[in-house]
Order: structure tokens, then sequence, then C-alpha cells
């Protein structure tokens, strides 16, 4: 059979004899279960999609695409934080609320309400500390010494990554008006994605 689970903050698919275990890790393998994620033969079709579309960076590397929660400023900084020190454009970005962020989402079988940056890269996913330290690792700059920080335990992680997730609304706020998206960010986004009023309202709770 097609199994899908997590691996160290990764989304692993592959296939499996009938009746193997499949390591299940912890509350993410437990919210993967009860989603709905697209077939396999939906999510090859996707992932060539997205090959086409994020195209190659300057070293003929395939790109990456990072989705960002769209309501908050601390997220874009962390963005355009990336693409300052990114000028090989390896990353691609757009709002986890957009049509193509909750085509990824539903891809891997995340859940619709997933409160994480993901990086797509080469037909894999990553959240949380995984999404994070990837793209750091990426960078044209001394930061990317902080890739080294994946030896931690995923959960010691992912403890961390959520400190700051719970406090990035208090710590900088809400950033929805489109205006306020500077060029640079605008330039790297494969899709956008425009707040309603009910969105508006919306104060996420991290897991």
């Amino acid at each position: 059979g097609h199994r899908t689970y997590f691996r160290n903050g990764r989304l692993v698919s592959q296939g499996v004899a009938s009746g193997a275990v499949v390591p299940q890790e912890g509350k993410q393998a437990e919210v993967l279960e009860k989603s709905e994620a697209l077939s396999p033969t939906a999510r090859e079709t996707l992932v060539a999609r997205l090959a086409a579309d994020l195209g190659l960076a300057a070293d003929g590397q395939p790109r990456g695409l990072v989705l960002f929660d769209g309501m908050c400023r601390l997220c874009q900084i962390f963005c355009r934080f990336a693409i300052e020190r990114d000028p090989g454009r390896h990353f691609m970005f757009a709002p986890l609320q957009s049509k193509l962020g909750k085509e990824v989402l539903q891809g891997f079988g995340f859940p619709k309400d997933l409160d994480s940056v993901v990086l797509y890269s080469e037909g894999q996913a990553f959240i949380k500390s995984a999404a994070a330290l990837n793209v750091i690792g990426k960078l044209d700059s001394p930061f990317r010494v902080l890739r080294y920080f994946d030896w931690l335990p995923r959960g010691l992680r992912d403890w961390g990554y959520g400190i700051v997730a719970k406090s990035r609304y208090s710590l900088l706020g809400h950033k929805v008006d489109d205006e306020a998206v500077d060029a640079a960010l605008k330039a790297r986004l494969l899709d956008t994605w425009t707040p309603s009023a009910e969105d508006l309202l919306h104060i996420a709770a991290p897991d």
C-alpha cells in the first residue's frame, strides 16, 4: 500500500508492503491520519506542476516554496530576511491562505488550519523548525550555521519554534494590507491572498 507519515519534521510518502508497520511520530502523525490528503496520483500531478511553476535557481537546483501566514508581520519579516540573503533565488513564497497554499496543504495531508511555516522542496514538505532550518541552511549568510540545530530532537526544536509562533501576533501584530508587502517579497510571490472581513478577526492558535 501507500503510506504517508512524518519523520524528523518532514512529510514522507512511500509505498510499503501490505501489512508493514510504518513508524508514526506523535501528535503530527495523529493529525495527519485525520486529514484528507490527495491520492498518490493527484499528489504526483501537484508535484509536477510545482516543479514547472517554481523552475530552477541560478545554480540549476530546483527552487523551494515557502508558505507563510499571510496575516503575520513576523512571518513576512522572516521572508524578507530570507530573500535578502538568497541572491540565487532558491525560494519562492506564497501565503498559507492562498489557493496554492491550500493545495499544498491538501496535497501533503496537512490539516487545513495548520499553523506553521511550510517548506516544499523537490516533492517533500517540511513544517515548523524543520522548515525554518532548511530555509536558513540555504541562505548566503553566516546564519546558515543554524541549520546544524537539526541534530537536536525534533520535539525540542519544535517546542522552541512553538514559543515564537504562539507570541508572533503579540510581538509584532498583524500585517494584512497588500500595499504594505514590499517589492522584494511581491516579486517572489507565486500566489497571493486577500483577507476577508472574517479573516481579519482571526488570531491563530498554534499547536
